[in-house]
């Protein structure tokens, strides 16, 4: 029986799968997933040729964003490319979603209309159908959304599929979203249409999530295992690791560094973002050794840049960042990511 002796996401989502398999009974009794809890969506069977993908993500007022800096379209928007995030990291393609909204009583009806407008530009953008909801008011505002995808069975791309020898990738730069939150926490509101500010505010409020890059890695079998950078490097890393019984080697060199990051936060400042912050939604992927050419011949083609920037190794190792300097640094040794729970290390 699982325990839980602080609470924190990671924490909470254990003890359900936990207390799942203990209810489940003996093998073979009921019906089962192809894959449940740990991963970044979950794997149903179907009676067709493609298997079902179901994800879900909740943004709540005071921890994943503030209403007071979130326009009501962008924060609509932002719900559903989160969840589209998940579907791109197991390599497959959204479907249809629903979605849930609490509003406080004092919230504008011109802002909600905002949230629903943002949730339905991003549902036509990507293809897929808004199939029902609930709402209701609430203290905070919250919206959560559970979105159905498609896979082919097998090519579902998890977090347990690296081995040692694979090379470690990231798609685009890292480092913007943080440096964004920084602007916003500061109460600034950078000026100039094509500021440097401005790129890393919209890159913290507006994420694009690497739809076509997932299904393309999932689909050609590039990557072997792959998660979405949520909660930033330090904390998605070590996930796939443990999902794969291996440790990694991260090259601080290597790591894109997003230009708008830089120009914010300074040089220094912007390579620790992009190691220790979050909320940039890129894919970290692992690929067996000799596919650095076709990595590189996708990038190319659809125009999103795939970085090496390490190594998988045995889980003896550990996970660590080989800092400029060749100083090994292991990653608990570090601090950031984004938390969920105050209380979340």
């Amino acid at each position: 029986m699982g325990r839980l002796v602080r609470l924190t996401e990671q924490g909470f989502i254990d003890l359900v799968a936990s207390l799942s398999r203990a209810a489940r009974g003996p093998r073979g009794a009921g019906w089962r997933p192809v894959l449940g809890i740990g991963d970044d969506a979950a794997v149903l069977p179907s009676a067709g040729r493609l298997h079902t993908l179901l994800t879900t993500d909740l943004l709540t007022d005071g921890v994943h964003f503030r209403a007071a800096w979130t326009p009501g379209f962008l924060l609509g928007k932002k719900a559903l490319s989160v969840n589209l995030s998940d579907i791109a990291a197991m390599g497959g393609v959204p479907r249809a979603c629903v979605f849930s909204a609490g509003f406080p009583r004092r919230t504008r009806p011109a802002y909600a209309r905002e949230v629903a407008r943002g949730l339905a530009d991003q549902a036509r953008r990507h293809g897929l159908a808004i199939v029902g909801g609930d709402t209701c008011a609430a203290r905070s505002l919250f919206l959560n959304v559970a979105l159905l995808g498609a896979v082919e069975p097998g090519r579902e791309v998890r977090r347990s599929g690296a081995r040692a020898g694979d090379g470690l990738y990231v798609t685009g730069a890292l480092g913007a979203a943080a440096a964004g939150l920084r602007l916003l926490k500061r109460g600034a509101r950078p000026p100039g249409k094509g500021s440097a500010g401005r790129r890393a505010v919209r890159a913290h409020l507006d994420p694009e999530p690497r739809v076509t890059a997932g299904r393309l890695l999932g689909m050609t079998g590039l990557a072997a295992a792959m998660i979405d950078l949520s909660d930033g490097l330090l904390q998605d890393l070590p996930r796939l690791c443990a999902a794969s019984g291996t440790g990694a080697v991260v090259e601080e060199a290597a790591v894109p560094v997003a230009p708008a990051a830089a120009a914010v936060l300074g040089p220094g400042g912007a390579r620790r973002a992009a190691i220790v912050g979050g909320e940039d939604y890129e894919l970290l992927f692992a690929a067996r050794p000799g596919l650095e050419a076709q990595v590189a011949h996708l990038a190319r083609r659809i125009r999103v840049p795939m970085s090496r920037i390490g190594q998988i190794v045995p889980r003896r190792r550990g996970v660590h960042l080989l800092t400029r300097t060749g100083q090994y640094v292991p990653f608990a040794a570090l601090r950031g990511g984004f938390r969920h729970f105050p209380a979340d290390a």
